[in-house]
């Protein structure tokens, strides 16, 4: 009864919630200026207001004007201030945390994060989020339990005690406290460093609740490795939900194997039932052994597409949401739609300025509000957030796909510095995927995760693929067919890449495969080196030699 009454507040709550950012676009321009100026009036007195004479600046006009366009360089040294314990540096809020930025496309960041910021997210995540997902699929407005597949792990403290994670992490430590009346998995999992042992006990507490109603994870890589989990470990899985015990091969602490035991009761008859599900086969298990599921909730878009097809496999047509696009540094939009990667910019979240693709490479670019973007064209995006970041770039590139109301509909589309480029030729993530999407269909080829590197060590220089493949086994004919239809879709995809190729500035493309497990170590990898469980993300494009040596060392 106590959670058939929260799920009906939440739902009361997020409808509420929504209504109000519904009324936010419809005069998205003004009110996300009337952000800005809040910032500026709140921030006015503290070190880098005072620089800046955040109290004489009247107008978005004027801000643009005094304030200059940042880097995260540009806050290394007031941040190190902070963490060191000084007040009123870049925040006239208290720093309660520091996100951490997941490293995998560069140095990592440590982002502060406040009271307000933190509301901000967990408003959304809580939310403005279910909100939107209750208007686009109303069977989601039931609720009921789900499985999350994040974590509560910190990383350390600073020296005055400020506590440093993953933003994702922080987010589900403020709402510790609901976490039992929404998801399957108990707290104690959610604070497990292992993810192969964290992935077992996520699907089995979330395998003896029959009426499991959606799963959620960041990111889609996260959902389709838990399969993966579920696909070698069923059998030992039902055996510990049949005896209501968990595995002796789990290197778990006493103290939390007993607490996590204590939940387990014995239910042959579910595991049984389940048994012949998994007998069957993994493909569209989802819904086999959760009939009730409605959705699925993780980001597909931009790099993450290259997943969707793995994804698919296990959880058959169920509904995809990618509720929610932003950063550690500032949330920016979310999706109104189920199965769609458009995002609408959620204008109380942060002040927003976007510049014109063909100005990115300008010391001194124009930038525009939200309200005054050209439907059809790409931006790179700038915020300033209630954490003390102010004209920030966030190095992502979107493009205007339409308004809702006056707030620009969005997609995401690569990561400045993502590019590859031998000869001039610019090819996009966008497009890199797309060819290999293309390819992987036309050669019917499931990928488990891929990668690419620039090989220059000749005059001229190549891409090189390093791909690891689920099924088929490759042979060297099918390998040699996928490289060539590599080479044929990308430069369809990109026309100055075959140009280049026809010039022969370019050499053809290379595929190297590699071991399966090989991506699964490059993620222990990046984790090793301060990557966050989490966030932690394989990178579309790799120069680090120490992550190409291990890639090669992989090589079949």
């Amino acid at each position: 009864m106590l959670e058939w009454a929260i799920n009906q507040c939440y739902a009361l709550g997020a409808d509420f919630i929504y209504k109000k950012f519904i009324k936010d676009t419809v005069q998205a321009g003004d009110v996300n200026r009337a952000v800005l100026a809040e910032i500026l009036q709140s921030n006015s007195e503290t070190v880098y207001g005072s620089l800046y004479q955040f109290d004489g600046i009247q107008s978005s006009a004027d801000y643009k004007r005094v304030v200059p366009l940042t880097s995260y360089s540009d806050y290394e040294n007031y941040v190190e201030k902070i963490a060191a314990g000084h007040e009123n540096v870049l925040t006239s809020d208290e720093v309660q945390y520091f996100g951490l930025s997941s490293g995998t496309t560069g140095k990592q960041k440590r982002i502060p994060i406040t009271a307000k910021t933190r509301k901000i997210v967990n408003m959304s995540m809580m939310f403005l989020q279910h909100g939107a997902l209750s208007q686009a699929l109303p069977a989601a407005r039931t609720g009921g339990k789900g499985l999350l597949l994040m974590n509560m792990l910190q990383s350390e403290n600073t020296p005055v005690g400020i506590p440093t994670g993953s933003g994702t992490s922080g987010g589900v430590q403020s709402m510790k406290k609901m976490l039992r009346y929404f998801w399957t998995s108990p707290l104690e999992i959610l604070a497990l460093k292992d993810q192969q042992v964290t992935n077992y006990l996520h699907l089995l507490f979330a395998l003896k609740e029959r009426s499991l109603g959606y799963m959620m994870s960041p990111f889609p890589s996260g959902i389709v490795q838990l399969f993966g989990v579920l696909e070698k470990q069923w059998p030992e899985i039902l055996e510990d939900l049949a005896k209501g015990t968990i595995s002796p091969h789990l290197t778990l602490d006493s103290e939390v194997r007993d607490l996590l035991t204590e939940r387990l009761k014995p239910d042959p008859l579910r595991a049984g039932d389940l048994e012949r599900e998994f007998r069957k086969g993994m493909q569209g298990i989802a819904s086999r052994v959760w009939p009730k599921m409605t959705y699925v909730s993780c980001v597909v878009g931009g790099s993450f597409a290259i997943y969707l097809d793995r994804l698919r496999f296990y959880i058959g047509d169920l509904p995809v949401f990618s509720a929610i696009y932003g950063a550690t540094e500032a949330l920016i939009g979310i999706t109104t739609k189920v199965n769609d990667t458009s995002y609408v910019v959620t204008p109380r979240s942060a002040y927003y300025e976007f510049i014109p693709l063909q100005e990115s490479v300008d010391p001194n670019p124009t930038t525009f509000d939200l309200d005054e973007l050209n439907i059809g064209e790409m931006y790179e995006v700038v915020v300033t957030n209630y954490s003390g970041f102010y004209r920030y770039r966030m190095e992502d590139v979107i493009k205007v796909v339409g308004y809702a109301h006056q707030s620009p509909v969005i997609e995401f589309m690569y990561r400045k510095g993502q590019l590859l480029n031998v000869a001039a030729e610019k090819t996009s993530e966008q497009a890199m995927l797309s060819a290999l999407g293309a390819t992987t269909k036309a050669m019917g080829v499931m990928i488990e995760d891929f990668t690419v590197t620039l090989e220059v060590e000749d005059v001229v220089g190549n891409y090189l693929f390093y791909i690891e493949v689920k099924e088929p086994v490759i042979t060297p004919t099918i390998a040699l067919a996928m490289k060539n239809t590599l080479e044929q879709y990308l430069g369809e995809a990109n026309p100055r890449y075959l140009a280049g190729i026809k010039a022969k500035r370019i050499k053809e493309v290379d595929i190297h495969f590699v071991r399966t497990g090989t991506f699964q170590a490059l993620k222990q990898e990046l984790i090793i080196r301060g990557a966050s469980l989490n966030q932690v993300k394989i990178p579309r494009f790799i120069q680090d030699p120490s992550l190409i040596r291990l890639l090669e060392k992989n090589a079949v």
